[in-house]
């Protein structure tokens, strides 16, 4: 089942179904293809998708609240979740604060055009966000 299908699918459901759904959810993962903007600034931006919102909310994921970003190599950085408002509405994004590469290359492993899947994972004690190459 593709993304699509997946959001199809979502939109059936009523709000409370939606909520007994992603409560019970330790994690929410998307894709994101690495852009010019991700490369060119600093906080190396992740747009994330309107569908992981709800996710987010239920799970009271904080936005600038430091948390671990885990890259593809082992190296680890740490981000946060920004929240903003543009002339097409709110946004959310994942930003990386400090990359720590004292055991791989973090951020520059990447490249533009690259395809990776983000995992934001939520445990009773932690906040982490997970990068992955996709074949």
């Amino acid at each position: 089942m593709d993304i699509n299908e997946i959001k199809k699918e979502l939109s059936r459901l009523s709000k409370p179904q939606l909520k007994k759904l992603l409560i019970n959810l330790d994690h929410v993962t998307f894709p994101f293809t690495i852009n010019m903007s991700f490369l060119k600034y600093g906080t190396h931006p992740i747009t994330i998708p309107k569908e992981v919102y709800d996710f987010l909310m239920i799970h009271d994921i904080v936005v600038n609240r430091n948390l671990q970003i885990l890259f593809p190599d082992g190296s680890t950085a740490v981000g946060y979740i920004y929240h903003g408002k543009a002339g097409y509405g709110e946004y959310y994004q994942i930003k990386v604060k400090q990359s720590s590469t004292e055991t791989g290359i973090g951020v520059s492993q990447f490249k533009q055009g690259d395809r990776i899947k983000v995992e934001i994972l939520k445990s009773k004690d932690r906040e982490q966000i997970k990068l992955s190459k996709l074949k």
